[in-house]
């Protein structure tokens, strides 16, 4: 089947590379999570790479993913976040961490705390076609977090079709109030993407729609999902090369290989605004760009949705 070709020409729009310059070697966790969690500044872009692990049996189905921003200016990379695809559910289930790498005196936390570090999940319905990101945190419509995020359940954003996970059985008493007088606060919703079912099978890249939260004058991110047309991201349309039967995106020189991954996504008021895109350079190795609106942490999870097989979208 055709896949989205790759051209590469100047963008329209001009933006310089982000950097963290003379503080890369001073980042603390406060400064990576602030940086991640906040939407890139304007008139910059986040250019990343995404390395796939997926080195025997098993990580073959529940691969790692680690992204890392280049830095032009030093020619080197900073590590950033890191995807595990987990086991425990029925749909996909993502857990992002921040890089701790880059900070010793962390790993003193227990290995048996696998909260720790975590900034936010990424979760699917069962056919891979619509995916939640929240940031890390309770889930307020469960009376028992653990049981919820092992079976899959989902909530907020999800009555998009994300919520497809089985339902929590009977609660221990005792584990529900615990919960309920929990002071861990409540999950942020993020984000969510739809990819469009393709019932009829026609041929074309996969087409999705991103909902994100809306955006104040001041450029602060509103701790709610978007609820009209005119906040959505969509997927930006491909126009189809007749000589080369193939879908054609314009990536700037940043993409390589042609792949029913690559994506571009654009705001609908302004289609020569690329917000993001994510396209394959070799067979483990993807780039990744943001900008303004967009979290470094959200382009991320938005990228890993990509990875997942979609029933009935191709």
């Amino acid at each position: 089947m055709p896949t989205p070709y790759v051209i590469n020409q100047p963008t329209t729009h001009s933006t310089e590379p982000f950097s963290f310059g003379s503080q890369v070697d001073l980042i603390c966790p406060k400064l990576l999570h602030d940086t991640l969690m906040s939407p890139v500044p304007q008139g910059l872009k986040f250019m990343c790479r995404i390395v796939r692990k997926n080195e025997g049996v098993d990580k073959r189905m529940y691969p790692t993913y680690e992204l890392t921003l280049e830095e032009p200016s030093r020619n080197s990379r900073v590590r950033l976040l890191r995807a595990t695809k987990k086991k425990r559910s029925r749909g996909s289930y993502y857990a992002i961490t921040s890089d701790m790498d880059h900070h010793p005196a962390d790993y003193d936390r227990k290995a048996s705390d696998e909260n720790y570090g975590v900034l936010g999940k990424l979760r699917s319905n069962f056919l891979g076609t619509a995916f939640n990101v929240y940031s890390n945190g309770r889930n307020p419509f469960s009376g028992n977090t653990a049981t919820a995020e092992a079976e899959g359940q989902s909530s907020g954003i999800s009555n998009i079709g994300a919520s497809n996970g089985a339902k929590a059985g009977q609660q221990d008493q005792n584990a529900k109030t615990e919960i309920q007088n929990s002071t861990v606060p409540v999950r942020q919703e993020l984000g969510a993407v739809i990819y469009n079912p393709n019932v009829l099978g026609l041929k074309g890249p996969r087409k999705m729609t991103i909902l994100m939260n809306t955006m104040t004058a001041e450029g602060e991110m509103v701790e709610q999902r978007p609820t009209q047309v005119k906040d959505t991201l969509i997927g930006r349309m491909t126009d189809r090369d007749m000589n080369t039967n193939s879908f054609v995106l314009n990536f700037g020189g940043r993409v390589s290989l042609a792949s029913v991954k690559n994506f571009q996504i654009v705001h609908d008021n302004d289609l020569d605004y690329i917000i993001m895109q994510f396209g394959k350079t070799a067979q483990d190795n993807f780039t990744m760009d943001c900008q303004y609106p967009m979290t470094p942490f959200q382009a991320f999870a938005f990228a890993l949705t990509s990875f997942d097989a979609k029933l009935a979208c191709e």
